[in-house]
């Protein structure tokens, strides 16, 4: 009965093993996700240190959307930047900057931007450490009257909603002075999704519009340096929300726009 027993021990333990090994393997494969519809950079950290080390240019024939995400199994932070030709719609310089620590499995950090045609390039600033960088991008061209409507909405001409949304607010933020101060309430039913689309012209001081209710927030849609929220789709818990302003020192214009089940309201 003995032997028995650690007969049947020993074929566990050699069966064991090998499952141990694989789930260990496929969770070493699991630590970053990168959707197969991205196209991928992988670094090792571990080879060299990297000032602005340029992983990855290309070059847009056309207007279009690109998306990046970031993923590291090091928690060392690692600068990357993002640099556009000329312009990035939305924003007040042509290039976006993050520090990326440790970010792996479901977790990532991401940026949507919307270029003109032209080059855009990344870079890559760290010290020597253990572990991956992982960068996906993907590029999808613009509807060139789409681009047109954002591209008027960069350069001041904010009333230019996308169709199907309704202003909410609008205002001049010269002289206006408010903390977290209600600009517009909505009370939202189950399953009920909420269009939200916020521009400012603002370009010096402090700007932020923040929508919240409940236990969900989404703050700083919009500020001097980030000036273009279009169509952000959320779909929060039934309940009351509300949209507040914070503005100080500031100048420009600042327009909130809202679409709610498909349809302008």
């Amino acid at each position: 009965m003995k032997k028995t027993v650690f007969a049947i021990l020993i074929l566990c333990l050699a069966v064991g093993l090998p499952l141990m090994a694989l789930d260990l393997q496929q969770r070493g494969l699991n630590k970053f996700r990168v959707p197969q519809r991205f196209a991928k950079i992988t670094v090792d950290l571990n080879t060299h240190d990297r000032t602005d080390e340029l992983l990855l240019e290309r070059q847009l024939s056309e207007p279009a959307k690109v998306e990046i995400m970031m993923q590291s199994d090091s928690a060392a932070l690692k600068q990357v930047r993002f640099v556009a030709e000329s312009e990035i719609l939305g924003l007040g310089q042509p290039e976006l900057e993050f520090m990326v620590g440790q970010v792996t499995g479901t977790a990532s950090m991401a940026s949507t931007t919307v270029l003109p045609a032209g080059r855009y390039a990344i870079y890559l600033t760290s010290h020597k450490h253990a572990g991956q960088l992982v960068i996906g991008y993907q590029e999808h061209p613009i509807d060139p009257a789409e681009f047109v409507r954002l591209s008027r909405i960069h350069q001041g001409d904010l009333n230019n909603p996308p169709s199907g949304y309704t202003e909410v607010f609008s205002a001049d933020l010269t002289g206006l002075e408010v903390q977290n101060q209600v600009i517009y309430s909505l009370s939202v039913k189950n399953s009920e999704t909420i269009g939200i689309s916020v521009y400012t012209s603002a370009k010096q001081g402090m700007v932020s519009v923040d929508m919240a209710g409940g236990t969900s927030n989404w703050t700083s849609l919009v500020s001097t340096e980030h000036r273009i929220c279009d169509q952000m789709e959320v779909s929060p818990p039934a309940g009351e929300y509300q949209i507040k302003l914070t503005c100080a020192d500031a100048d420009g214009q600042l327009y909130v726009f809202v679409k709610r089940n498909g349809e302008g309201r």
